[in-house]
């Protein structure tokens, strides 16, 4: 696909993308209160914040095993289920999915497009929260891991971020009521991991919008003229155009392909190895990763 745009636009996008960064990225600040900021969907965040892909390749892959202080390393948690890491994952990422484990899909002879559904779902198992908390836990026993997040396009894995960052509110709420809750929070209070990132592009990704400021006023860069409306993750409204569907493989369609994320949009390495130090022990047992 070839854009054309003259200078002055180009600056105003320029100077919007920025912009679009600084309010997609959330800042470092653990949002005790369950902030609605930072991640691509705005859902509440009771995790450290959002970091991209390219940073997170370059903390726990590039430079796995050269860390100054061990304490400080990055381990990269893939929360899809055991269909889509088996068909690539970040190097060194630990298995750990959420919210289902296992989803045959209508026609599983699909694309390699990092394990999406093109056709429907017939079957889909589901993980408890409560399990996924504690198997973590058994892996990883300090709270201060850090942790980095990852899922198809940046929404089940802010879902993981928040149970394992605040198990005793988030994870609790999801399964438990009443006395059952008040046990939940009381048992789980203070064993949330204080260092969890998300990875908000995740991997395969969904098109970016670029939010761009022009008089005062904010839009999203689109090629569809209509104005919609915007609700920001600042709490203010605006408008905006729907944004472009970039070819960014150059084959003359858009498709799964040429989404944003880390296997599409920024081209980082991945790895199809069943690595028994990384597959989860559970899906494994099951005999999950065995199926197509």
């Amino acid at each position: 696909m070839t854009l054309s745009i003259d200078c002055s636009s180009l600056r105003s996008i320029i100077s919007g993308l920025t912009l679009a960064s600084s309010i997609l990225l959330s800042s470092s600040v653990f949002a005790e209160e369950g902030e609605s900021d930072g991640n691509r969907y705005y859902l509440e965040r009771y995790y450290q914040g959002d970091i991209s892909s390219a940073q997170a390749f370059m903390e726990a892959v590039v430079k796995k095993g050269k860390w100054t202080d061990r304490s400080d390393k990055l381990i990269i948690l893939d929360v899809r289920d055991a269909t889509e890491y088996k068909r690539g994952h970040p190097e060194g990422a630990y298995h750990f999915p959420y919210p289902r484990i296992y989803r045959e899909c209508v026609n599983n002879t699909r694309p390699e497009d990092g394990g999406g559904c093109n056709e429907g779902t017939v079957e889909s198992i589901g993980q408890d929260p409560e399990d996924l908390f504690l198997m973590v836990e058994e892996k990883f026993p300090g709270k201060s891991q850090r942790f980095a997040t990852l899922c198809r396009t940046g929404f089940r894995s802010v879902l993981v971020a928040n149970i394992l960052s605040k198990p005793e509110v988030y994870m609790c709420e999801l399964k438990y009521e009443d006395a059952a809750l008040t046990q939940c929070q009381n048992e789980y209070a203070d064993r949330g991991y204080t260092r969890v990132s998300n990875i908000w592009q995740g991997f395969v990704g969904q098109p970016m919008a670029g939010i761009i400021s022009q008089g005062g006023k904010r839009y999203v860069v689109g090629n569809d003229q209509e104005l919609t409306p915007l609700d920001l993750p600042d709490g203010s409204e605006a408008k905006g155009f729907v944004a472009f569907d970039l070819d960014l493989d150059n084959d003359g369609g858009i498709t799964a392909a040429d989404k944003d994320g880390w296997r599409y949009h920024q081209g980082l390495p991945y790895d199809i190895r069943l690595l028994p130090k990384l597959k989860n022990e559970a899906v494994d047992d099951d005999g999950y990763y065995d199926m197509p």
